[in-house]
């Protein structure tokens, strides 16, 4: 399987690559915007795309051979970038992805919690919002993951919520999110066409412990 990982130089990615790796048949294409930050871990089974996500040339350069898209992106831009990477996927006929979002957009965490992240990053529930909505509208087969806050703790363990369901938990780590992403690329048919929250169990709270 050629998978290729977009906003490779990014945390989230940075625990998801070294647990696709595992995975003896994978090959994973890194797409970044400068290739010489992780120059280091080019090899015969790892290789290095520079590119724009707001250029969709740039994207669709990216895409022939490849079986799988991990998006990490985020930002204020992500609905935009969101827009170019559907048009390239579906335009190369390249149909698996699995997007990193953002727990919340659809005020589904509980309360208090869901009052304290509005009012830490409310702000970007909106962008977050129209890059899932864009992501349901296309003819993907796409898995959406709905983190809340992020942490380096080593734990993989995880819980998910279906859209629609109350959000478990205040905190996702990293390592738990590569390991899941991991687990889909080896199984690539397992949530197809779901938008998941994923957490870790045993956060629940008013917010996440570092902010208590």
């Amino acid at each position: 399987m050629h998978i290729l990982l977009i906003g490779a130089n990014g945390r989230s990615a940075q625990a998801i690559l070294p647990r696709l790796l595992e995975i003896k048949e994978v090959q994973l294409t890194l797409f970044l915007r400068r290739s010489e930050r992780l120059q280091h871990l080019y090899n015969d089974r790892v290789r290095l795309v520079e590119g724009d996500a707001n250029k969709v040339d740039d994207l669709v350069s990216a895409l022939p051979g490849i079986d799988l898209v991990i998006n990490t992106m985020g930002g204020m831009d992500l609905d935009r970038k969101t827009r170019n990477l559907v048009h390239a996927m579906e335009n190369a006929q390249v149909q698996r992805l699995v997007a990193l979002n953002a727990g919340g957009i659809y005020e589904e965490l509980p309360e208090p919690f869901n009052s304290w992240d509005k009012s830490m990053v409310g702000f970007t529930r909106p962008v977050n919002l129209r890059s899932a909505n864009v992501i349901e509208a296309s003819s993907l087969d796409y898995t959406i993951l709905r983190p809340v806050w992020l942490t380096d703790k080593p734990i993989e363990e995880f819980q998910l919520t279906q859209k629609g369901e109350c959000f478990l938990g205040t905190e996702t780590s990293r390592a738990s999110l590569g390991r899941f992403i991991a687990i889909l690329a080896k199984n690539p048919n397992l949530y197809s066409r779901c938008n998941l929250g994923i957490s870790q169990s045993g956060t629940e709270g008013e917010m996440p412990a570092a902010y208590r």
